[in-house]
């Protein structure tokens, strides 16, 4: 039987021929995969699923180092600044609401208002002079009953007729006659804060569940209350705070209730 000799395959690994075969090899592997890939990414186009193919529109990165300039991210929750439409209008609403972490002017703006509410302005009912002081639960004798008692109001000299305003902002919630006050309003203005006017003259210009303003003209100052009859006249101006009567003077003039 005739022997097989190898030499000349010896021969042609170890020239060029090894090389050859080596890189005919390597190009038909890149060959298998380029093909593999463009079947899958038809398939996925095909399918709709663009997850995980680059198209070239990719969003700006924020650069996490501090010391560099974020980019705006105009993304829901997310955007630093308002819309590019209006950039230089801080009272222009933002498209987008804003990260708590990261407000722009308009939304810090809008933040701030739901929990600082506007301060009321506080003005006396009439101009005049005080007839009879709050008397701070010190007993002081009425002219007109002849008995010692506390005074728990102001009473504020004014010709009868005078516009009576109220003090601050509120809401009507009592128009009634009393045997000793006559005529009286009282006025709710929120925080446990009530005042009243009494002595009033007849025609009442409010109602009662009526929102007015500081300065608004409730009635006019009569001669109706009998417990101060004999008293020049004026108006009996009362303020409560959490059911504690309190000076209205010292109230109006930003006391600390």
């Amino acid at each position: 039987m005739k022997r097989i000799r190898f030499s000349g395959i010896r021969k042609f690994f170890n020239g060029r021929g090894f090389a050859a075969a080596l890189v005919l090899s390597i190009t038909a592997v890149g060959v298998s995969a380029y093909v593999a890939y463009n079947a899958t990414v038809s398939r996925l186009a095909e399918e709709g699923d663009d997850s995980g193919v680059y198209t070239g529109d990719a969003d700006p990165v924020n650069n996490p180092q501090n010391d560099i300039p974020r980019e705006p991210d105009n993304s829901p929750g997310g955007h630093t600044q308002p819309p590019p439409t209006q950039p230089n209008d801080p009272n222009a609403p933002c498209a987008v609401p804003c990260a708590p972490e990261l407000m722009c002017e308009y939304c810090l703006a809008q933040e701030a208002n739901n929990f600082i509410r506007p301060e009321s302005p506080r003005v006396l009912p009439v101009e005049g002079e005080i007839i009879k002081p709050f008397s701070n639960g010190e007993l002081v004798k009425s002219h007109t009953l002849g008995v010692w008692r506390t005074h728990d109001a102001v009473d504020i000299g004014a010709s009868l007729g005078t516009e009576v305003g109220s003090m601050q902002r509120g809401a009507v919630i009592e128009v009634y006659e009393n045997p000793m006050w006559g005529i009286c309003v009282a006025i709710d203005h929120g925080d446990g804060i009530i005042s009243s006017y009494m002595g009033l003259a007849q025609d009442v210009k409010v109602t009662v569940g009526q929102e007015i303003e500081a300065g608004h003209v409730i009635g006019l100052v009569g001669n109706t209350a009998e417990a101060e009859i004999a008293d020049p006249p004026s108006l009996h101006f009362a303020v409560r705070v959490n059911d504690a009567w309190v000076d209205p003077i010292e109230y109006i003039n930003g006391g600390s209730h």
